[in-house]
């Protein structure tokens, strides 16, 4: 059984996270960020995303970071088979303290964009957790290449979302222990990864796609005896 399953990358990464995945069974498509309009809210941004989805057939959303918030807006407005989030969170109360306070202060908004992103590269090896000078390297590459329009638009997305609403979808929502940017550890409804930091989609690659081949797995042997 061949399934299609859909990729949605995170802020400080694109779809070259998700090539260290080993996903059994699925036809892969990397979901392309779309330059954002001028005040567009997420909701509607992540309307614009659908058209890159093929809803003829069953869909499966994996998002990393802001990029599983982005699945999670997608979700809202086609039917979902089955959506796992890496490294993100369900909503704004998952959100910790330091994220919270940036929100509540809007600090983000008064830092002019070339300096996010220089603060970024220079920080991003600890926020990240890289564990090696390639992984170091890639996440430098992925940084450059990040446009600063987006990045500040999507920070500010970041900062308002609220989720309020429980997910009723079939969601899988697996995060590192050690993450050090969605730090929360009381999260609930998590699978959790000894040791994972928010670039665990790279360095603990196996790992995950174990987890997420369970899942599918499970999925599909449920859905023949419905």
């Amino acid at each position: 059984m061949t399934k299609n399953i859909y990729y949605v990358s995170g802020l400080g990464a694109d779809e070259r996270v998700f090539n260290f995945l080993r996903i059994d069974n699925v036809i892969e498509t990397h979901i392309k960020w779309l330059d954002p309009l001028k005040n567009e809210s997420l909701s509607s941004y992540s309307q614009r995303l659908i058209l890159q989805i093929d809803l003829s057939k069953d869909v499966i959303l994996v998002g990393v970071s802001f990029g599983g918030i982005v699945a999670q807006e997608i979700s809202k407005h086609i039917d979902i088979e089955k959506l796992i989030i890496i490294s993100s969170v369900k909503s704004f109360k998952e959100y910790g303290f330091d994220l919270k306070l940036v929100s509540f202060t809007k600090i983000y908004k008064i830092v002019p964009s070339f300096i996010l992103k220089w603060s970024n590269k220079l920080t991003a090896d600890y926020f990240f957790g890289v564990e090696s000078k390639e992984e170091s390297e890639l996440l430098n590459r992925i940084i450059d290449s990040t446009d600063e329009k987006f990045m500040v638009w999507a920070i500010d997305k970041i900062m308002k979302w609220k989720n309020s609403r429980a997910s009723k979808l079939d969601l899988t929502h697996i995060q590192g222990d050690s993450d050090r940017i969605f730090n929360n550890r009381k999260l609930r409804g998590v699978i959790w990864v000894k040791n994972g930091g928010h670039f665990m989609i790279v360095n603990r690659a196996k790992e995950i796609s174990n987890i997420i081949n369970l899942q599918l797995a499970y999925l599909w042997d449920t859905k023949k005896y419905v």
